[in-house]
């Protein structure tokens, strides 16, 4: 395991895709910016439930905004599927709701991230959130 900070206290990171997207949720939910900076590849694509395009630092911008919060969220029904040895997709239901730049929101999206390992690091290089169909 790598050494670094999660909530602001030093300790291992998780080494492995699940591990560390339940740390990425943690993060997103603590608005822990250098946790998410630190795991975010430099050519992270997130395609949002809208359909819209960003990038790593337009979600770095969001995690930093003041404005930005989670006021209650569960991820469920997370799998991991190993697409090799330094490849894996997570798969997972996202329900929550927030706040952002004076507006509400309420999630309710199917979920995937892919996570790749390169010189020993694993990092997530691409994000989509689907709606679910109410």
């Amino acid at each position: 395991m790598n050494v670094g900070q999660i909530d602001g206290v030093c300790r291992p990171m998780p080494d492995g895709p699940a591990e560390l997207s339940s740390a990425w949720f943690d993060a997103w939910r603590t608005k822990d910016a250098g946790a998410i900076e630190r795991m975010i590849a430099p050519e992270y694509v997130y395609v949002a439930p809208n359909g819209a395009v960003m990038n790593r630092d337009t979600i770095l911008g969001i995690i930093r905004d003041p404005s930005y919060g989670l006021a209650s969220g569960a991820h469920t029904e997370v799998s991991v599927i190993h697409l090799g040895a330094d490849a894996a997709l997570v798969r997972h239901h996202w329900r929550g709701q927030g706040t952002f730049r004076g507006r509400v929101f309420v999630d309710d999206h199917q979920c995937v991230m892919a996570w790749c390992r390169s010189d020993g690091r694993w990092r997530v290089h691409y994000e989509q959130a689907s709606p679910i169909a109410q």
